[in-house]
């Protein structure tokens, strides 16, 4: 994670299993209008200062040793500050004004064509469970529909994360076989073997019965 931002991994982890890198793709044209956000909470994009959120988040769902190696991984970021401000979004407590889930729909290529990537998804521990990892999953794809609308959208993620696998599969993405992304090792073969004892067997058969 120190040299670059970290892909689709919604923070909900279980190091307990083995980790295995799995590629997934989605067609973007499965949220064609923004969803509807839970009750308590707003949606904005990136604002001056947002590092600091971002860092704080990232750092509290274990993707960081501490908030300042958060932040170095967010001057990636830096060059690229318009984009930034129509691309990377957080899900706002109204109760206090603080910033508790975020996640980036980027930009990136593969074999010469636009695409896009879905970068850091992530929600504070105290926040999971009430929706906010799906409702800022289905505002990231609606943010990729209006930006490039057509464009094929791409991530990366891991065995550890498989319930975000159940997330992304439910917004449209479906796993990769053998195509690799973002220079991560393609271990489908190997990921399903530890999916199958820790998904719920719909997910798991559709996991399955999905990939490309």
């Amino acid at each position: 994670m120190t040299n670059r931002v970290k892909e689709g991994s919604v923070k909900m982890l279980d190091k307990t299993i083995d980790f295995h890198s799995i590629i997934l793709k989605c067609q973007n044209n499965c949220i064609t209008e923004a969803p509807t956000i839970p009750k308590g909470y707003k949606v904005r994009y990136y604002e001056d200062g947002d590092e600091n959120a971002w860092a704080k988040i990232q750092t509290a769902v274990g993707e960081f040793k501490n908030r300042s190696e958060a932040q170095n991984c967010f001057n990636l970021y830096k060059d690229n500050i318009a984009e930034l401000k129509q691309r990377q979004l957080y899900v706002i407590d109204e109760s206090n004004g603080k910033a508790v889930a975020t996640t980036t729909a980027w930009f990136g290529e593969k074999k010469s064509h636009p695409i896009g990537v879905v970068h850091a998804l992530s929600c504070l521990p105290k926040h999971q469970s009430l929706g906010l990892g799906r409702f800022v999953a289905a505002q990231m794809m609606y943010c990729f529909y209006e930006l490039i609308p057509g464009a094929e959208i791409w991530l990366d993620t891991q065995t550890w994360s498989y319930k975000a696998v159940g997330i992304y599969m439910h917004l449209g993405f479906v796993p990769m076989k053998t195509a690799t992304f973002n220079e991560v090792p393609n271990e489908y073969d190997k990921a399903v073997r530890v999916l199958k004892h820790k998904m719920r067997p719909d997910i798991y058969q559709r996991f399955i019965n999905t990939a490309e």
